[in-house]
């Protein structure tokens, strides 16, 4: 059973790996350091061009409410990756370490003793089976905006006909300076802006996930941490099992600063931005209803939009909740042990106080708290925001 839960961690570690190497914010030096900068730099041109013919399509659809907010929805996504990859390349020595330092505490933890073993990866199939979910939802996101493109060239293929009557399915043919030429080119057009929807959703899918799973091991390494505090094996002394456990908690307080660093830009923009789009969503469902024949297929896009924006914001806000409680058990776990009746020296008996003293390891967004209630306080804004652009409306 083991055996099993540790192939499922490290299938777990190489998607996120693959995934991050997709999109250039793999940080670990390899010999192919070189490619790998320059496959970040591309991509992050890749990204800025996405967002510049996003741009141009909202303004030459300003007349048509649906297709402009759409275009202007996707523009911020795009926007949102280029930040992420541009985080991640200017903050690559930072990560490297980081990367480093974590997964070597994980993995001592990990390789303890199976008891140990067995708490760490008890709680790795909600965590990767979310990062799994994400990741197909956007998957069928990208599907469903190509596979009617895609079974109309195929019908043309059968028929010995490559037709261009067909409309791209990103900008809609409006995303560019010039006319785009109805030839074979069109194909090349359609294939372009596929690439640049899979490269932003890889981008969004790696970065989104790679916090989870940093997430799982500070929080399992507290509860291991945790776990051995209040579980003493016959050949351990209490005394020597908290000072080991007091100074990796000192390690890992750096390692959420780090955490922070890099995504709290990340999760605050989502925040600002995902609470925005939902409300411009929902206020474009609601002006369908009040249409006498409703759009079918601009529905199931709303609802399509809205689902990702949701899961993405909870997510992150659930990851926060998984490890403020982790550390919130720790120091439960040091509070109700018998550290007052140990001979600790002074300095040990000085940490253990600090420790109780302070607020459990959380992650912030510029000083805003990313747990659950940071997820309530999302769904309150977007209402707020929607019932304002309605009363205007009605005025």
């Amino acid at each position: 059973m083991i055996d099993k839960e540790m192939q499922e961690y490290r299938t777990y570690q190489r998607f996120i790996r693959n995934l991050l190497i997709s999109c250039g914010c793999w940080h670990v030096p390899t010999k192919f350091n070189k490619l790998k900068y320059c496959w970040s730099i591309y991509n992050i041109l890749i990204l800025i061009i996405y967002v510049l013919i996003n741009i141009t399509a909202v303004y030459k659809l300003r007349h048509n409410f649906y297709h402009m907010m759409n275009n202007f929805g996707v523009t911020i996504s795009a926007a949102g990756a280029v930040i992420k990859v541009i985080i991640f390349f200017v903050n690559r020595k930072l990560l490297i370490n980081y990367h480093r330092t974590l997964n070597n505490i994980f993995e001592e933890e990990l390789e303890r003793n199976e008891k140990i073993r067995r708490m760490i990866l008890s709680s790795l199939h909600k965590i990767s089976t979310v990062a799994y979910m994400y990741s197909l939802i956007l998957v069928l996101l990208i599907l469903g905006y190509s596979t009617p493109t895609f079974l109309f060239i195929i019908r043309g293929l059968c028929s010995f006909n490559l037709t261009t009557n067909y409309i791209l399915p990103l900008t809609k043919g409006y995303g560019y300076f010039w006319t785009v030429p109805k030839n074979f080119l069109y194909h090349f057009y359609f294939l372009f802006e596929m690439s640049l929807v899979i490269s932003s959703s890889c981008t969004a899918s790696s970065v989104d996930n790679a916090f989870g799973f940093y997430v799982y091991q500070i929080s399992s390494t507290l509860r291991a941490m945790t776990f051995r505090i209040t579980n003493l094996l016959p050949n351990e002394k209490y005394t020597d099992v908290l000072k080991a456990c007091v100074a990796k908690h000192q390690i890992l307080q750096p390692c959420r600063d780090t955490l922070e660093h890099i995504y709290g830009p990340i999760i605050f923009w989502h925040v600002i931005t995902n609470a925005l789009l939902l409300c411009s969503l929902i206020y474009q469902a609601f002006l369908q209803q009040t249409v006498s024949r409703v759009n079918g297929h601009i529905i199931v896009g709303i609802v399509a939009f809205c689902a990702i924006k949701l899961i993405q914001t909870f997510t992150y806000s659930w990851y926060g909740t998984v490890l403020t409680n982790a550390s919130n058990d720790f120091r439960m776990g040091i509070y109700f042990g018998d550290w007052t009746n140990s001979k600790l020296d002074r300095h040990l008996r000085a940490n253990i106080i600090l420790i109780m003293m302070q607020k459990p390891i959380a992650i912030n967004a510029f000083y805003v708290p990313v747990n659950v209630v940071m997820f309530t306080n999302f769904i309150n804004s977007t209402m707020s925001y929607f019932f304002l652009l309605r009363s205007v409306r009605n005025e």
